[in-house]
């Protein structure tokens, strides 16, 4: 890749599909240095992103967690196989939420085994996207797992809105969900790659069963760039027919360690943050003033946010950010801890307040940080909600202050 920007590469998945997830990215990590991972999800656990994208900082890597809770994603929504869900559709988003011009796609049924970095540098033309034809070639249209996207042009010509009215439209009569939609979309506009690059290795036992024996002349030494397990037979089912199933299940057990060792060219420190404080707010409701503002300008500082309730997809979506911490169905013993972990209270909640906590905060002498929209009796610094940089200023001064007590104390 010629530019010194990060590639910037998008997996997507659910919890359920976290071990799948997982050993794509070990194969990808293992040939490929240096990049961006944006992984599109609703339910992914924040502590894997945080010890995962640890590991990647140490190959000079990100991980982004993108919480997909958008309600333009339909639940609905089906590929036409009963071993893809909903989240298929979720390349579809890419535009939404990922910043960067060019953006590679890959499934998470597949491994890389080489260097693929080098498809950002392909000239795509007046294509919207590149892709491998389907099925070894054996039809017109393109397989959809793996997408080397011009996402500027996408941004531009709205081509999440044109992909989400087509779905809507059509996905109960097209055979193969976002497949048939995108290759509905970009008929005559995209770029065909080498099979190399999403090498349908989970059609074997379709092919065999049709008669389709030509595939396994096919050469797979060496191996082709991307494996990809289409299909049913799956390499981690208990047993499967296809071939190379072995190559998955290396790629599913490598360690870290591993990899960091014959990739990172030397253990890169994993940055660690400064001073950080402890800040905790407990809410009845999803509208809390300025959080995300607060959360990315602040990022050592943790914020801890709890509910009593389950917490809608506005506050859950805040846990794709390293410094925040949800507790839904808050117990009072972890309020208990809570309130004596906080450094600050931050009282910028919409709604109504907890008036036995809030006084437990102040008579245990912390301050209690309110905007003027959501201040509240026990409030002790205002702050007006129209200047969110304020809490910012006064939050980056607390904590000199704090270092500085600290080092005084040493």
């Amino acid at each position: 890749m010629k530019s010194k920007q990060k590639a910037a590469i998008v997996l997507a998945g659910d919890y359920g599909y976290l071990r799948q997830i997982e050993s794509t990215l070990k194969s990808l990590c293992s040939h490929n240095r240096e990049i961006k991972v944006y992984i599109f999800n609703q339910d992914i656990p924040s502590e894997w992103f945080r010890a995962t994208r640890r590991q990647l900082a140490r190959i000079g890597s990100e991980l982004v967690d993108i919480k997909l809770l958008d309600s333009r994603l339909d639940r609905d929504w089906t590929a036409g196989f009963e071993h893809i869900n909903y989240m298929a559709f979720a390349r579809y988003f890419i535009p939404e939420y990922v910043v960067e011009d060019r953006v590679l796609y890959l499934d998470s049924d597949l491994i890389v085994t080489g260097e693929i970095c080098h498809l950002f540098d392909l000239d795509l033309g007046e294509n919207y996207l590149a892709a491998v034809a389907a099925l070894h070639g054996m039809t017109s249209l393109f397989n959809s797992g793996v997408l080397l996207i011009d996402n500027k042009r996408w941004k531009e010509e709205k081509v999440f809105e044109q992909l989400i009215e087509r779905t809507r439209r059509d996905w109960q009569q097209v055979p193969e969900g976002d497949q048939s939609i995108l290759n509905s979309l970009f008929s005559g506009r995209w770029l065909a790659l080498d099979q190399t690059y999403n090498f349908p290795i989970g059609y074997d036992y379709g092919a065999y069963v049709r008669g389709e024996l030509g595939v396994f002349d096919l050469p797979i030494t060496p191996l082709p760039l991307v494996l990809h397990y289409i299909s049913p037979d799956k390499p981690w089912n208990t047993f499967s027919s296809g071939r190379l199933r072995q190559i998955w299940w290396d790629y599913a057990m490598l360690e870290w360690e591993e990899i960091v060792a014959k990739v990172g060219g030397g253990v890169r420190a994993v940055p660690t943050l400064s001073t950080r404080l402890h800040l905790f707010t407990l809410t009845n409701s999803h509208l809390l003033e300025h959080i995300e503002q607060l959360v990315v300008s602040l990022p050592d500082c943790c914020f801890h946010i709890g509910a009593y309730t389950a917490m809608s997809g506005t506050l859950a979506r805040l846990a794709q950010y390293e410094n925040v911490r949800l507790y839904p169905k808050i117990m009072r013993v972890t309020i208990e801890d809570l309130m004596e972990k906080a450094d600050l209270y931050l009282d910028i909640n919409r709604g109504g307040k907890f008036e036995d906590v809030l006084g437990e905060v102040r008579d245990k002498g912390r301050e209690i940080l309110s905007f003027d929209t959501t201040v509240g009796d026990y409030t002790t610094m205002t702050f007006p909600a129209t200047q969110p940089q304020g809490v910012v200023e006064f939050l980056e001064g607390y904590k000199r202050e704090e270092k500085n007590k600290n080092l005084m104390k040493h």
